[in-house]
């Protein structure tokens, strides 16, 4: 199954579930992906910005955790496991109308551990940079056990 078809999909459920992601990232759209890598954009809107009229940290950083969870998903996995650490520095803002860049991708994933690299941006400025850490022993088990994620091709 091509890698992008597959994080679609991983993605469709993450939404499904409702709660903040679906609240926070309901547009979120994903462009391209390989193994371990995935590119995704997101228009800047009105309920994304702080009270100052710049692009809320709060976003962003929730962008660094599912940009971490779908490069993994791009690892060919359909369960992405759970967070121990997440940072983000943020580098420079970004405005309402503002179409962000999130280039994440899986820098290693191990038995219990996976790393993510997340650079989001805007044209060629960058606005932040983030590391997220899962842990992922039971999603390697829940992968293991789980039919493969259907899609239509």
């Amino acid at each position: 199954m091509p890698v992008l078809n597959h994080c679609k999909k991983v993605w469709t459920n993450f939404l499904s579930a409702g709660g903040f992601d679906m609240q926070a990232l309901a547009g979120l759209k994903l462009v391209s992906a390989s193994k371990g890598k995935i590119l995704c954009e997101l228009q800047v809107e009105k309920q994304h910005l702080n009270r100052l009229g710049g692009c809320h940290g709060g976003l962003l950083s929730t962008i660094v955790d599912i940009g971490g969870s779908l490069a993994i998903a791009a690892e060919d996995m359909h369960a992405t496991g759970v967070s121990t650490d997440l940072n983000i520095s943020f580098v420079s803002g970004a405005k309402i109308g503002d179409k962000l860049s999130i280039d994440s991708r899986c820098d290693k994933i191990g038995g219990t551990l996976a790393y993510t690299t997340v650079e989001i941006r805007v044209d060629d400025k960058i606005v932040a940079l983030g590391r997220h850490t899962k842990y992922v022993r039971l999603a390697h088990k829940t992968n293991a056990e789980s039919e493969p994620i259907q899609t239509s091709e």
